[in-house]
């Protein structure tokens, strides 16, 4: 994904409190300014593929899309088969007939653009801009609105909400400036308005190590994670292949470009494949893992801006399911202060299945033959065996060793060619450290998110999940999903 921010310096509003409404360009600089996005779309046409680039949000300072060469730069980025997206952050202002004549003149694909229109009350009344977004919208295109969080404008805010389709995602940015916190009532009336403003309140800590799938590219070719990073050594214009090293000394990220471009499992949960357009995915369920996903490595629980986002994603009615290896009860402990937001979800790798719909539980195990324990029990190492019951029933073993000492595959080899071929059929493995799990052999996380998806009257592809290992491979390949962990990159 990438960020074009060009020279642009200036816009046509007159907003009081911005910089760039004070200044008009002059001909020339409107005349450098084309003339580089011209360079930067010639290039990116290219190189897309080489580089394995699949989106570009137009990011400027000032109004672009007034001036008709940056949608016809969007156009033929559109019309590429390696670009999946395009798109830029506006105002609205010009005229969609104009637009599109140019746009899709120039053999552009509607389907692909994304646009992040912001309002604002000082320039336009909530009515005309709700009347602009529903244009937008009827005409195909993919669309997010939003506005600043000034306290003062809430009233205007809220008449705006009230007048957008209900699909469209009305967002609320922090006002930088405030001088103060923003007081409880101002806090939940914006609440009201965007489920997800928290994330506005409470940014993440700044961490390059999640930054890796992102380039952020200004007019003469200078290459940056986001907006708020170091420069790289490499121009754009230079660069041919391999990630640059990220370079970020920021505490906090705290702007949705720089923190909604982060390979955080939150950002695609909630936005998709591309989330720096910043368009809901309003999935009906969210299947999640717990260890490495919602508590991560070397953490003693789930931190405290991803259950606030989780609050979030519940009081916007979408259904939380956890997907874990874990057996019921220890994934309770481990979640203990979010365990109130989910309706049960897949444990135990599959083995265990449970949905919790009121007074109402529906469960199913897959049980494993009984004198498989037994057998398993015999085996010689330095490991302790466990069973995983319900009632009678054992739905999984562990084979225990110490922390120092994880299971390599060598070893889990040796041990599973150990157990009789007759019980083997109907059984599989996996390794979690120093954890070799036993479960039946039809018992996974992707049939466990079926079947809860039967229960609740949904299909695969109306929901989302994220998973950082193997065992969520299945699940992820099976509906519109998410991985995270290790050297993967978001995909959907």
């Amino acid at each position: 994904m990438i960020l074009y921010r060009g020279s642009l310096k200036s816009c046509n509003y007159g907003c009081s409190y911005c910089p760039f409404s004070k200044r008009k360009m002059i001909r020339k600089e409107l005349e450098q300014d084309k003339r580089q996005w011209e360079r930067f779309v010639e290039s990116l046409c290219k190189r897309a593929r080489v580089l394995d680039i699949h989106g570009l949000l137009v990011a400027p300072y000032g109004e672009a899309l007034i001036h008709p060469w940056y949608w016809e730069g969007l156009a033929r980025l559109s019309a590429l088969d390696q670009i999946e997206a395009v798109g830029a952050q506006t105002n609205l202002s010009f005229s969609l007939e104009w637009a599109l004549e140019i746009f899709c003149g120039a053999g552009g694909q509607a389907d692909k653009l994304r646009l992040w229109a912001t309002f604002h009350p000082e320039m336009i009344s909530a009515g005309a801009f709700a009347a602009k977004c529903t244009a937008v919208q009827q005409a195909g295109i993919a669309l997010c609105a939003g506005a600043v969080g000034v306290p003062e404008d809430l009233p205007a805010i809220g008449q705006l909400r009230a007048a957008l389709p209900e699909q469209v995602y009305l967002w609320i940015n922090k006002m930088d400036g405030l001088g103060r916190f923003y007081t409880e009532e101002e806090r939940d009336a914006f609440s009201k308005i965007d489920p997800y403003f928290i994330r506005e309140l409470m940014y993440p800590v700044g961490d390059a190590s999640k930054c890796r799938g992102r380039l952020f590219v200004e007019a003469d070719g200078r290459m940056r994670a986001c907006n708020l990073s170091l420069p790289y050594e490499e121009n754009w214009y230079d660069w041919e292949e391999g990630a640059p090293a990220v370079r970020c000394r920021r505490r906090v990220c705290s702007c949705y470009l720089a923190y909604g471009g982060r390979e955080d499992f939150m950002n695609g949960v909630l936005f998709g494949r591309h989330p720096l357009f910043r368009n809901l995915r309003r999935s009906k369920a969210v299947f999640l893992d717990i260890e490495g996903t919602l508590i991560p490595k070397g953490s003693a629980g789930v931190p405290a801006r991803t259950a606030a986002e989780l609050a979030a994603l519940a009081v916007d009615k979408i259904c939380l399911f956890f997907a874990t290896t874990l057996p019921y009860g220890e994934a309770l402990r481990r979640c203990q202060g979010v365990r109130h937001l989910f309706r049960g979800g897949v444990f135990a790798g599959g083995a265990h299945v449970r949905l919790e719909r009121g007074d109402e539980v529906l469960e199913s195990f897959r049980y494993l033959e009984p004198d498989v324990f037994s057998e398993v029990e015999r085996l010689e190492g330095d490991h302790r065996v466990l069973a995983y019951r319900n009632g009678e029933g054992i739905y999984k073993i562990t084979l225990l060793r110490p922390r120092r000492r994880p299971w390599g595959e060598a070893d889990a080899g040796r041990i599973w060619e150990a157990v009789p071929k007759r019980s083997r059929e109907g059984l599989r493995y996996f390794l979690e450290g120093h954890c070799m799990q036993i479960v039946a052999a039809d018992a996974d996380k992707a049939g466990g998110v079926a079947q809860i998806c039967a229960w609740i009257g949904v299909s695969p592809g109306e929901v989302a999940a994220a998973g950082d290992s193997e065992e969520d491979e299945g699940m992820l390949r099976q509906i519109d999903l998410i991985k995270y962990g290790g050297d993967s990159r978001i995909g959907i």
